[in-house]
């Protein structure tokens, strides 16, 4: 299920003119979306509401200790259509602090007075935690082709893990034959510069990607390809990950089994210590009927299993995890969304 600001942030980049599939680090969304959907671990209930055309707001609350308040606002007024399941599709990546993703379904296309005052565009979310974590995102349109990104968390308690404030920022240029993207981390100053070019007359995709690591001293590469068709409603995609410096090499294989039904396989293998794991996933989204199936299961990750259903302007998802562990973790939460 798809966050309520998650979905306004991709429909003001489609309302941008601006899609950032074509960045190299969205190379792997169509098996990501498969083998690492979010599975909720709590009980929880998001409120979404868009308070103006330009202002929007939510409200979390949830079991145990989860409360929360954020406001989205974007310069230019932005169309907010009801959102659905197939939302979701293709765009599990595109988190508000993590690699933007598929910008969505061709309903969300921009409208014919979006070009006018877009390419100057910007946008401003916040959102507040009841233990006072702040979390942060700025975009902004530098051009029809380029975009400034820049997002941020900061908590008080730095005892708590995973609670250290950290600032991620990048620099997308796109275009219909190539992109570039630029970033930077202040979690280990991490700068990086990676490239993705589509051959014209083909199906084929190929990229790279360069980084340094100050606190380490430290750098790296990757290098990957991608195969990807789609005849009616039989799509295929095949994508080859290979990183030398830490041995590490990745497969994945994502296609159209059945009507409605996706399955997605992955292998990885890292040379220098042997280690692999082979993660297999499937998802069945009913033509007739608002529900939406995932399952995965991985020899390092675990099983999972989420449920997700649609009624009106609700929307719930089940999630189920558990490990192959010793001592495994195990989680099973329900989150309810109304917008």
């Amino acid at each position: 299920m798809l966050d309520f600001m998650e979905y306004c942030l991709r429909r003001y980049y489609a309302q941008s003119n601006f899609s950032p599939e074509g960045q190299y680090s969205a190379l792997l969304l169509d098996s990501r979306r498969i083998l690492e959907f979010r599975v909720p671990s709590t009980f929880s209930v998001t409120l979404g509401k868009s308070i103006s055309p330009e202002l929007k707001g939510t409200y979390t609350v949830g079991i145990p200790n989860v409360r929360s308040v954020g406001f989205l606002f974007t310069s230019v007024p932005m169309d907010l259509p009801k959102m659905g399941l197939g939302d979701e599709t293709g765009m599990d990546d595109m988190r508000l602090f993590g690699n933007a993703g598929n910008v969505g379904p061709k309903d969300m296309q921009p409208t014919e007075n979006a070009s006018m005052s877009k390419e100057k565009a910007y946008l401003l979310y916040g959102r507040l935690f009841e233990d006072f974590r702040l979390e942060a995102l700025y975009s902004k349109a530098l051009s029809r082709r380029t975009h400034f990104v820049t997002a941020g968390t900061n908590s008080w308690d730095t005892r708590k893990h995973g609670s250290s404030s950290s600032i991620n920022a990048q620099l997308m240029h796109a275009t219909p034959n190539y992109s570039t993207e630029v970033s930077y981390t202040t979690d280990e100053h991490v700068i990086g510069l990676s490239g993705l070019q589509r051959f014209g007359g083909s199906n084929w995709a190929a990229g790279g990607e360069l980084y340094y690591t100050a606190k380490e001293r430290s750098g790296g590469l990757s290098f990957a390809a991608r195969y990807k068709s789609q005849v009616d409603n039989t799509k295929t995609v095949l994508a080859v990950v290979s990183n030398p410096m830490m041995g590490q090499l990745s497969a994945s294989y994502t296609t159209t089994v059945a009507p409605n039904l996706t399955m997605s396989t992955r292998y990885d293998f890292n040379v220098y210590s042997y280690e692999a794991d082979l993660a297999v996933g499937v998802e069945y989204a009913p033509k007739e009927q608002r529900q939406l199936v995932k399952g995965r299961i991985s020899l390092s990750q675990g099983m999972a299993v989420k449920l997700e259903g649609q009624y009106k302007r609700a929307m719930f998802s089940i999630g189920l995890m558990t490990e192959f562990l010793r001592n495994p973790r195990r989680s099973v939460g329900v989150e309810l969304q109304i917008s």
